[in-house]
């Protein structure tokens, strides 16, 4: 039995945050029930698509069941209610001000159920001078400083290649209802979680805020090297790019026997000691030397040879190579979800293994309103009151 089996959870959410974290909690068995305006999430729209079924919609919305419900109308309002008796949390990725006006505001909700948990995930935060503004990924990683840490040093500050800030925010909101749960069980009440899209990303910036701080001095881009270790990516015979990371001394010494270049073990020579090898002038003329051997040679040849004498290193894969790689395989971290029509659709798996509450496995990916009678008839409405809904548009 997955771990969160017996916990409902309202989502109201939308694009990736919001329905990524209550798409954790359903993958962990609670009972997701996505709550959308009748013509359903803007990010059902969202390319890319496959047979008009939407792959970003697809990746962050399985294992949920959809109600649509209007919730401008007096019922829609009444069927609200009704959910938020039921419910132990509710999630949404609203802006600020908005759930108020929708009527599930953290203090609405809490006149019905004191117990219940709400998470708000948004760019900004509850509080700050920026909490009224609108947040989008690129936003955030270039407010974060993210953007200015990536990139080639003598290039613009660039994006990571998805949408990061999205993710870790819906990832510590799924933590955030984790922790509101814990405090439940002990106090019997629920409380608001308020996550931000910019601290979350602030939050792993690790060392860097402390030593702008100390030092008084902005950090450059290091491009694709390390800037505290011996570290980068090297080209490779096949067109291909490889990660080699020989970062500590003995891992150093192997890697200079390896290639041929034993005169980098003398303690004279400019590659010897770490700190050396980390003087600008010195890593450029070795980083050209470690490419003219890496060059000579295909990606997986070089892989197998480091790997042989413990050396650390990685192929740069391409998205392609990673969907087929035998470790993302053997890990089911490449699933499918089935749309209505039959169609099977690729999304990333569950990161998280419990060995004696293992998550659930995939389910059909839910059509805009597939689950709205089932849910109506668990809250005691009768087919006769479902069909009046259906013909005021409420449902």
């Amino acid at each position: 039995m997955p771990a969160l089996t017996g916990v409902r959870v309202l989502d109201f959410t939308h694009y990736i945050a919001g329905p990524y974290c209550s798409q954790i909690l359903a993958d962990h068995g609670a009972d997701v029930i996505k709550v959308e305006h009748l013509e359903g999430e803007t990010g059902r729209e969202a390319e890319p698509k496959f047979d008009e079924k939407s792959l970003y919609f697809a990746s962050q919305n399985r294992n949920k069941r959809a109600l649509t419900l209007n919730l401008k109308s007096i019922e829609g309002r009444d069927i609200v209610q009704r959910l938020v008796e039921t419910a132990d949390i509710l999630v949404t990725n609203y802006g600020l001000g908005v759930p108020e006006r929708l009527g599930i505001g953290y203090k609405d909700i809490t006149s019905i159920n004191p117990e219940i948990i709400m998470v708000h995930i948004t760019g900004f935060g509850a509080t700050g001078p920026y909490r009224d503004r609108a947040a989008f990924d690129g936003i955030i990683q270039s407010m974060s400083g993210l953007a200015d840490l990536t990139g080639d040093p003598e290039g613009l500050p660039t994006n990571v290649g998805f949408y990061i800030a999205d993710h870790i925010a819906g990832l510590q909101g799924a933590m955030g209802t984790m922790l509101a749960l814990q405090s439940r069980e002990r106090t019997g009440k629920g409380q608001y979680v308020d996550i931000s899209m910019l601290d979350g990303l602030i939050s792993m910036l690790g060392y860097y805020p402390g030593d702008v701080l100390l030092s008084g001095k902005n950090h450059s881009r290091a491009g694709v090297s390390d800037p505290r270790a011996f570290a980068s990516i090297f080209p490779t015979k096949d067109n291909g790019f490889v990660y080699i990371a020989p970062v500590r001394q003995p891992m150093w010494e192997n890697f200079a026997r390896m290639i041929g270049r034993k005169e980098w073990l003398d303690p004279d020579s400019p590659f010897y000691s770490r700190e050396a090898r980390l003087e600008k002038e010195n890593r450029e003329e070795l980083e050209a030397m470690i490419s003219e051997w890496t060059s000579q040679h295909t990606k997986m040849e070089i892989v197998s040879l480091l790997q042989n004498e413990k050396i650390p290193c990685g192929p740069v894969q391409t998205l392609l190579d990673v969907v087929h790689d035998p470790q993302v395989r053997e890990r089911s971290m490449i699933k499918t979800v089935r749309t209505t029509d039959g169609e099977d659709l690729p999304v990333p798996g569950v990161p998280i293994k419990l060995n004696e509450t293992p998550a659930n496995e995939v389910s059909d990916l839910p059509e805009i309103g597939q689950h709205s009678n089932e849910i109506l008839m668990e809250l005691g409405l009768s087919p006769q009151e479902i069909n009046f809904l259906k013909q005021e548009k409420v449902i």
